[in-house]
């Protein structure tokens, strides 16, 4: 989120990946981050020894009143009888100025990719594997019905594959209200979030500052990038 704002600010390419960032937005993330900790249903030094069974399980059981998941999360909580009724959505509110007019966070930073390693016979059989999920009724009864996951695909624009899902259907209002995503963003490498989420967690456990934090926001980046694009 915090990149996302600071792209939109400057101009960047929401896909692109910029030399350096400033860190614009980083004290409002920790808005959101210090609601996270001193309200968990455990202690901020306890929190990386819980996984996201435990919350979802919680949250099922009445012992959380919020959780950050996605929408692919819905049959979980229906396998564990949590009634649609109960169910509902919010924005992730940091205090950016006009954020009453913000929608949903969108992840889209996942694809689906062939092996150009592979043998052509595997990438052959991969690409057939691909076309079947999208077009086959198996595939297509599975992912929409089964799985009630987001079909952005147009082979799923039949009425029998509509998604009934509260969360895909929030999402959807949200974007009739004329409500703006905040979209999922391009990071410098994975070693990056890696080691933003080392400083997030040594802040929570009261090892670390949030100074440090902000340090790794921006110096980590610029660093990171001369390493990916040898600059």
């Amino acid at each position: 989120m915090p990149l996302f704002y600071e792209y939109r600010d400057d101009g960047v390419d929401m896909n692109s990946v910029p030399e350096s960032v400033k860190g614009t937005y980083v004290d409002y993330m920790k808005n959101i981050y210090d609601l996270y900790i001193t309200d968990s249903t455990v202690p901020a030094s306890a929190i990386s020894g819980k996984t996201m069974d435990d919350a979802t399980s919680e949250f099922a059981l009445g012992e959380a009143v919020f959780f950050q998941d996605g929408v692919w999360i819905y049959s979980n909580l229906q396998d564990q009888g949590f009634p649609d009724e109960d169910l509902g959505v919010l924005p992730i509110y940091m205090g950016v100025d006009g954020e009453e007019e913000q929608g949903l966070n969108q992840v889209i930073s996942n694809y689906w990719c062939v092996n150009s390693k592979a043998s052509e016979k595997d990438q052959e059989a991969t690409q057939q594997f691909l076309e079947w999920l999208v077009t086959s009724d198996t595939a297509r009864k599975s992912i929409s019905q089964d799985m009630v996951l987001v079909t952005p695909f147009k082979t799923f624009d039949e009425e029998a594959y509509t998604v009934k899902n509260p969360l895909v259907e929030a999402n959807r209002e949200s974007q009739k209200a004329g409500k703006y995503d905040v979209v999922s963003v391009s990071t410098v490498s994975h070693q990056w979030e890696q080691d933003l989420g080392a400083a997030e967690l040594s802040y929570a456990q009261g090892q670390g500052s949030w100074d440090d934090v902000k340090k790794v926001f921006t110096d980590n980046w610029a660093s990171e990038y001369k390493l990916a694009f040898n600059k």
